[in-house]
């Protein structure tokens, strides 16, 4: 149960109970906080929420995440990148990361087939897989699985920044996923399946090193959701 009384944004709610630990001391400089599991736990909050609060931290450079060791509290001399683009809350909101994912992705994915290596390839398989198995109405899980892939192939450029960028965004980027998701309505299996669908075609066209096929495969796939939005916008006005 959460302990938060109110609804609102619980995220930010999360951001802000972490804040004042890290303004107090709780959690030092240099230290490593609770694990997310852990905190989930405390405040009542699911794994989505708990995501985007740390990475909400992250953008703002208070923590850093460490490759199999955890989220620390950034140094006080250290200056890591700072990205904020905003909640995604609306329409309009999720059409813009989403145009911003458009322009970055492409240009990654294409990179990821000229570069990739065996092991990024096995990441970026594995990923799909995890998203391909779920056979559930988690979308939670499912956003999880979506990004996971999409920052495997980020990782596949061997351009730090790539992974960086979207690491920076994550919070941004898994509620559109969150949105996107919950838009399936009563066509969801079909709905779900393209999605499926549309990263087959991502990953065979990585790993047959095709560049071209490759940023056609994702331009179809964001072109479909960034039409969505469009016409829903359109349809407010």
């Amino acid at each position: 149960m959460s302990i938060f009384p109110q609804r609102g944004n619980l995220a930010q709610l999360v951001v802000e109970k972490l804040t004042d630990r890290l303004e107090n001391g709780t959690y030092p400089p240099g230290g490593r906080m609770p694990s997310s599991a852990e905190l989930c736990e405390e405040f009542g909050v699911s794994r989505t929420v708990m995501r985007e609060a740390l990475a909400s931290l992250k953008s703002a450079g208070r923590v850093v995440a460490r490759q199999g060791s955890g989220v620390f509290v950034t140094e006080r001399d250290s200056r890591p990148i700072h990205f904020e683009a905003g909640r995604i809350d609306d329409i309009r909101s999720a059409l813009e990361i989403l145009e911003l994912r458009f322009g970055v992705e492409m240009q990654s994915v294409a990179l990821a087939a000229a570069r990739r290596t065996p092991e990024a390839l096995a990441d970026i398989a594995r990923a799909y897989d995890i998203l391909n198995g779920l056979e559930t109405d988690d979308i939670e899980a499912e956003a999880e699985a979506d990004f996971a892939f999409h920052m495997a192939i980020a990782k596949a450029t061997r351009n730090p920044h790539f992974p960086r960028l979207l690491e920076a965004l994550m919070g941004e980027i898994s509620s559109e996923l969150l949105m996107k998701f919950r838009q399936s309505g009563p066509s969801r299996a079909s709905f779900v399946a393209k999605i499926k669908k549309d990263h087959a075609m991502i990953l065979s066209a990585i790993t047959q090193g095709d560049e071209t096929a490759a940023q056609t495969a994702l331009s179809t796939h964001l072109s479909d959701s960034l039409s969505r939005y469009r016409n829903l916008l359109a349809a407010s006005r």
